[in-house]
């Protein structure tokens, strides 16, 4: 169950901040005053659509699994599986999953928006937080996969900053 989890809580903290970074990089970098409002307008968006892509993406994953798992099994239509308690399941465990990516998604768009509320004549601090939180997801990405966990973390750094120049330079929000 543990790394049912992972995707879920990974894919939502991490567009939440990349979303934020996109969205308002411009106004912190440009010393606009970020106010509490926006901060949870940004995040509540950034949530509200991460929660219905992850669904939508998941759901339709385990949906084609199971109608793949009909063919080889011989079964006349995909439909005997999907009224079955596995097709109940795949709802619950893609809405359980939303649910969780939402969550962590409205988190992660706070880090970097509530750092540039508190201080707002700092904004390197509101990018540097940004960027410190996706080398710790990174850190925790590679740990829990057991890869190159200094690799995960140069990677998600690189994003950050990518993401950042990429939100200054469009200047989405104004």
């Amino acid at each position: 169950m543990r790394y049912k989890l992972i995707f879920p809580i990974t894919i939502g903290l991490s567009d939440g901040i990349i979303t934020a970074l996109m969205l308002v990089a411009g106004d912190i970098l440009r010393g606009d005053h970020i106010y509490l409002g926006l901060a949870f307008r940004v995040a509540y968006g950034s949530s509200f659509v991460g929660t219905f892509s992850y669904f939508i993406a998941q759901y339709s994953e385990l949906r084609g699994e199971l109608s793949r798992t009909s063919r080889q099994l011989n079964l006349r239509s995909p439909t005997y599986l999907i009224k079955s308690k596995l097709g109940r399941d795949i709802i619950f465990e893609s809405v359980a999953g939303a649910a969780s990516a939402g969550f962590f998604g409205f988190v992660g768009a706070l880090i970097p928006l509530v750092t540039s509320v508190m201080l707002p004549s700092d904004p390197i601090v509101a990018i540097a937080s940004a960027e410190a939180s996706l080398a710790v997801l990174g850190f925790g990405i590679g740990k829990s996969v057991k890869g190159n966990y200094f690799f995960w973390i140069i990677m998600m750094f690189i994003i950050g900053i990518v993401v950042a120049w990429a939100g200054d330079f469009l200047y989405l929000v104004r």
